[in-house]
Formats: structure tokens, C-alpha cells, sequence
């Protein structure tokens, strides 16, 4: 046991120093729009969207982290706003990490405004906010501290000399976001975006302390081309900060569209890289707009000889429905990869 000590320190100051300061994320991360960038609410080849996603981590090293998430999104006033989309929508977010069942939930809802700004309606700017509750705890009596170890074991019922002043804490959360997106000829699209989150930099603390949650900054953005008449590629890309934390992923995902005895389906997949951390392919099957993806991480950073390249596996399930007779859009329109 007391050759594990060590292995197990250097592995719990790895887990603090990665996750310290870090929201939640996915790797398909267009698979929870509101989440990446609020001014997303309410863009789709739809007229709402329903996403579920469910992501498992670190299976290999400990108790894995799971995070749950689920948001619904949809067009309101079309017949009055013609080309501006008006978009209302809420999300849904939790998260269970670690022995000490260090719990995450949210709920935002968010408004957002992507105004034409030509009469097709191919170039828009946008701007979303958000607006929610988040609530924080964790099971103290679950965890081992350097003071419970009696020479042989970790004994629970000793002292473990912390301050802890309470297992739960709460907050209003704020955001918001910019995106801008436009269709050149008729097959290429381009889009970007900015977000932050934590505008109001709402404390957080179990030790009664005053913490502050540090800024979430986010860009994001790519291309999505037509290479011919069944196959879109879109390359993108992701930079996100938060305090000393920071990820930037790349990559590009490649889809085949097509009609099965008039029945649209898409096949899809990607390959993505988060830099310094871990690789990652993402699968996709989409029928009658009911769309199904696969993620898996292959882990590459120094937590990988615990892992064993093992990183974090997702599913993704979005449904993306049409209201009042109106028709889809074609698959170019859309501002962002599927996948």
C-alpha cells in the first residue's frame, strides 16, 4: 500500500491540474450547440431540435466521470422575421466524477437573434445569451485524506483535519455568444463564433472561501464544402481558455448523403485531435432526420500510462423536426459539421 501512494498523489495532482478552473465538454460538441456557443439556438436545417449525449471517462484509471446533457431548441415568429432566424431554447447538463461523487447540474435557458444581412438570406450575424442555475456537491465521508493513513491503511474514521463548511453549493450562471455564418455560391459555408461563459463570475466554494469561477472563453469555426453531389467535408475548429486551462481541437468530418427508396440517410466520420490530450473518431448514421453519433477518445496525455490510451467514450442522439409544413433546408445551409 505504501508503494501506491505516490502513483496515487502524482495521479490526483494530474486529475486537479486538468480539471481546475474547466466546465464540461464533449467531443461532439455540435451535438450540444447551446452549450459550445448560445447564438446557435435556434440554427438548424429545422424548425426545433431535440440532442441527448452521454459521455464516460477515465473508465481504465478510476470510478469513470459521466456527464449527461440534453437541450431543445426551436424557431419562433418565421412567418413575421422571413430571413432572420429567432431562436428560444434550454439546456440541460450533468456531471459525476470521482470517488467522492463530485456532482454538476445545470439548467439555462437561453434567447437568440441571427440577423440576415442580405435579402437571400445567405450571410447572418448573430447573438444569443443565456441565462440558468447551477448547482455543485460532493460526498466528503467517501473520500481519503494524508490524515487518515494509519501505516497500513486509510482509515475512514479518523480526522481528516479539513475545513470544510458545506457539501453544496449553488449560483446563477450567465453567458453569451456572437456567430456569424455565410453561404458562398452554392457550395461552400463558411462559420465562426465567440462565446463566454460566467460572465457574472458566480462564486463557488465548499470551503467557504471566495472563489470565483474564472471566464470561459471560446472561438470556434471551419468550412463546410460541397465535394460533389453526395459528399460534404467540413474541417473546424475549437480554442477554449479558462484560467490556466486551455483546449484547442481540430479536425474534419466527412459525410455521405443519400436516398435509400426515398428515404434521406447521411453516413459519417471524423477525425479530431485535442491538443496534448487525445485523439479522437466520431461515427455518424442520420435517417429521416433522426441522427445517431459515436465518439471515441484515445488518450495521449501524460495520464496515459494509468489509461492505457483509454480515454472517454460518447453517444449522441439528435432529432431535428419541422413544424407548420416547412421543409428542410438543404444540407449546405446548415452552419456546422454534423459530426
Amino acid at each position: 500500500m505504501k508503494k501506491q501512494i505516490p502513483i496515487l498523489f502524482v495521479f490526483l495532482l494530474l486529475c486537479c491540474h486538468v480539471a481546475s478552473g474547466q466546465d464540461i465538454h464533449f467531443t461532439q460538441f455540435y451535438a450540444t450547440p447551446q452549450t459550445l456557443n448560445p447564438a446557435l439556438t435556434g440554427v438548424s436545417e429545422g424548425t426545433y431540435r431535440a440532442t441527448a449525449i452521454y459521455r464516460n471517462q477515465w473508465s481504465a484509471v478510476s470510478i469513470p466521470y459521466v456527464t449527461y446533457g440534453g437541450s431543445f431548441d426551436i424557431r419562433i415568429l418565421q412567418n413575421k422575421l422571413k430571413k432572420d432566424i429567432f431562436g428560444i431554447g434550454i439546456n440541460l447538463n450533468a456531471d459525476k466524477s470521482g470517488t467522492g461523487k463530485l456532482f454538476f447540474m445545470q439548467v439555462i435557458g437561453t434567447i437568440a437573434y441571427n440577423k440576415a444581412l442580405d435579402k437571400e438570406g445567405k450571410h447572418y450575424i448573430g447573438l444569443g445569451i443565456q441565462g440558468g442555475y447551477v448547482q455543485k456537491g460532493i460526498k466528503y465521508n467517501l473520500l481519503s485524506f494524508p490524515t487518515q493513513f494509519n501505516g497500513t491503511d486509510f482509515d475512514l474514521g479518523l480526522s481528516n483535519n479539513e475545513s470544510f463548511t458545506a457539501s453544496n453549493t449553488s449560483y446563477v450562471d450567465l453567458n453569451a455568444g456572437l456567430l456569424w455564418h455565410s453561404q458562398f455560391g452554392e457550395k461552400i459555408r463558411a462559420f465562426c463564433g465567440f462565446s463566454a461563459y460566467h460572465l457574472n463570475r458566480p462564486k463557488e466554494t465548499f470551503l467557504g472561501s471566495d472563489n470565483k469561477i474564472s471566464m470561459r472563453l471560446v472561438a470556434h469555426g471551419g468550412v463546410k464544402v460541397k465535394a460533389s453531389e453526395n459528399i460534404y467535408v467540413t474541417p473546424s475548429f475549437i480554442f477554449q481558455f479558462q484560467n490556466k486551462a486551455k483546449e484547442i481541437l481540430f479536425g474534419t468530418g466527412v459525410e455521405y448523403h443519400t436516398d435509400v427508396k426515398n428515404i434521406p440517410m447521411i453516413f459519417g466520420l471524423g477525425g479530431w485531435y485535442r491538443l496534448k490530450d487525445a485523439g479522437s473518431v466520431t461515427a455518424l448514421v442520420e435517417i429521416k432526420r433522426i441522427r445517431l453519433g459515436l465518439a471515441y477518445d484515445i488518450n495521449s496525455s501524460k495520464l496515459k500510462p494509468a489509461s492505457n490510451n483509454r480515454g472517454g467514450f460518447e453517444i449522441a442522439l439528435t432529432y431535428v423536426g419541422l413544424i407548420g409544413g416547412a421543409k428542410a433546408l438543404k444540407p449546405i445551409q446548415v452552419p456546422c459539421p454534423m459530426l
